[in-house]
């Protein structure tokens, strides 16, 4: 049976995971701006393998009540709060909701701020350049994970059919991608780099500071991390995506807001909290914030 997954957020990976769930006979349906009108759109996917994937979606207002099963978070961590405003005026409170974005702490304030609600977190590592409005490219295959904040119940055996594996402790899993994120995104921002580049020896010192504060961050919030853990995870990938420009690098390029208040801004504050040093994080909020010279909205 068809399961109706809503994606509010039409970036590259929202539209790469429409398209998964279209592959697998899932009806998804993207949910866009409350200004804008209800349609019809043809996508296009380029897989790893090079084949075109083409299908014609669904397009809604968010402020108009749809029928769906689960909905998936795929926006910017800055845009979740203010995308899922209106979904939340119709969406019933058993219907799982999906957070998909980078960093950490939007996700623990809508939980807090809507405890009514059925919240679940994930991450994905896959790679996906939006080529065109409508079109996407898969750059590298990823792991997909998914598991409760406060929510309960089952999510929809769709998600699963396109990769996602359950995890009852899904808090580590967002710390292990946030460390990453934390080290490769601010740090190929600041440089103008590809993630290559910072598996260089001349940027070891650094990583190697950043790892080791975040460890200790990561450490007083009772998630077992080592700093040389997550020294290797960031060099594997690095040279995994040695090639790729971080979407921070590009959000910088751009001047358009970044992620860094969820990312570096998250541990800095953490580390405050516990009163920890994160000086080598709190250098690169500061420095991107400035490069990027933009109000978040």
């Amino acid at each position: 049976m068809a399961t109706t997954l809503a994606i509010l957020g039409g970036g590259a990976i929202g539209q790469l995971l429409a398209m998964d769930l279209c592959q697998h006979r899932h009806s998804p349906l993207l949910l866009t701006r409350p200004e804008t009108t209800a349609r019809i759109i043809q996508h296009q996917l380029q897989r790893l393998d090079g084949s075109i994937q083409q299908a014609s979606l669904p397009h809604a207002p968010s402020n108009q009540p749809q029928h769906c099963d689960a909905v998936l978070v795929t926006t910017k961590a800055y845009q979740a709060e203010s995308a899922l405003t209106p979904v939340l005026a119709w969406l019933p409170p058993s219907t799982p909701i999906v957070l998909l974005h980078n960093g950490m702490g939007p996700q623990q304030r809508l939980a807090q701020r809507f405890p009514e609600h059925n919240w679940w977190a994930g991450m994905l590592t896959d790679g996906a350049l939006k080529l065109e409005s409508h079109s996407v490219r898969h750059t590298g295959q990823g792991v997909r994970y998914l598991g409760p904040l406060s929510g309960q119940g089952q999510l929809p055996d769709a998600l699963t059919e396109i990769g996602f594996i359950s995890e009852a402790a899904i808090l580590p899993r967002l710390w292990q991608k946030l460390a990453v994120n934390a080290l490769i995104n601010p740090l190929t921002a600041c440089y103008g780099c590809t993630n290559g580049e910072l598996a260089r020896p001349g940027h070891r010192a650094e990583l190697q500071r950043l790892s080791d504060e975040l460890a200790a961050v990561a450490k007083a919030e009772g998630i077992a991390m080592e700093a040389e853990q997550i020294l290797a995870w960031c060099l594997s990938v690095a040279e995994a995506t040695c090639s790729n420009r971080s979407s921070m690098l590009q959000d910088v390029s751009a001047k358009r807001p970044t992620e860094i208040d969820a990312i570096s801004g998250f541990v800095v504050e953490r580390a405050r909290a516990h009163g920890l040093c994160a000086d080598a994080h709190r250098h690169n909020l500061d420095r991107v914030s400035q490069l990027s010279g933009c109000t978040k909205t």
